[in-house]
């Protein structure tokens, strides 16, 4: 990180799968539009629109965004001076935080001693204040479930009610493609060669290709 506490604003053109890696740093990650998924050990669980999470460094991790997503990140430096949060979990947008979020992602100042820089201290000093909550509540895992069923192989039986997956913004279908996609890029990461691959999707090699950089970009 070249400064203490880095901000970016995006929305994702591509699906972005994310490695299982330790946090080198705390972020803070708040969803705009869209779904982000965050596992944590075996449990992987979603991030909607207006919904924030917090992982502190060291934290065991992977992030997917999914194309079309619009998401917020502060990221905060081991270095930092102020003791933050040690736990992950969910943190909901403060009228602080989204404020300054909106101020943040107006401007592209960087200058530590400008506004920019004390708004993004500002959120840290909030964020030092908290605790995030590590009881997910019966919506979120009932939420996680159905997205996980949406990864079940089609020969196998899906939970038919998904009416929770409203709150993303995005289709079943939607939502089912770039799971699949993903699982087909964390293969080709691997080394799994394309041509088994497109056999497991039960697609033509180059059509499952074409598929991938649309959804996910060059890999």
């Amino acid at each position: 990180m070249k400064q203490a506490i880095e901000f970016l604003h995006q929305k994702a053109d591509y699906l972005n799968v994310g490695p299982r890696k330790k946090q080198p740093h705390s972020s803070y990650i708040l969803v705009h539009q869209g779904l982000v998924l965050i596992r944590l050990g075996k449990l992987e669980l979603p991030i909607c629109k207006d919904q924030g999470f917090w992982l502190p460094s060291g934290c065991l991790s992977s992030v997917t965004v999914l194309q079309g997503s619009v998401v917020s990140t502060f990221d905060f430096s081991v270095r930092s001076s102020v003791v933050l949060p040690n736990c992950a979990g969910y943190v909901m947008p403060s009228m602080l935080i989204q404020g300054a979020t909106q101020q943040l992602k107006q401007t592209t100042r960087e200058s530590w001693d400008s506004p920019h820089g004390r708004l993004r201290r500002c959120v840290r000093d909030y964020l030092a204040t908290v605790t995030p909550n590590d009881k997910y509540d019966a919506k979120t895992m009932l939420l996680a479930q159905e997205i996980a069923s949406l990864e079940t192989p089609r020969n196998k039986k899906r939970q038919k009610d998904n009416n929770n997956l409203e709150t993303t913004g995005f289709s079943e279908e939607q939502i089912a493609l770039q799971l699949n996609i993903r699982d087909c890029v964390k293969k080709l990461k691997s080394g799994q060669k394309l041509t088994k691959i497109a056999l497991q999707a039960s697609m033509p090699e180059q059509e499952l290709m074409l598929l991938i950089e649309r959804t996910a970009g060059a890999i």
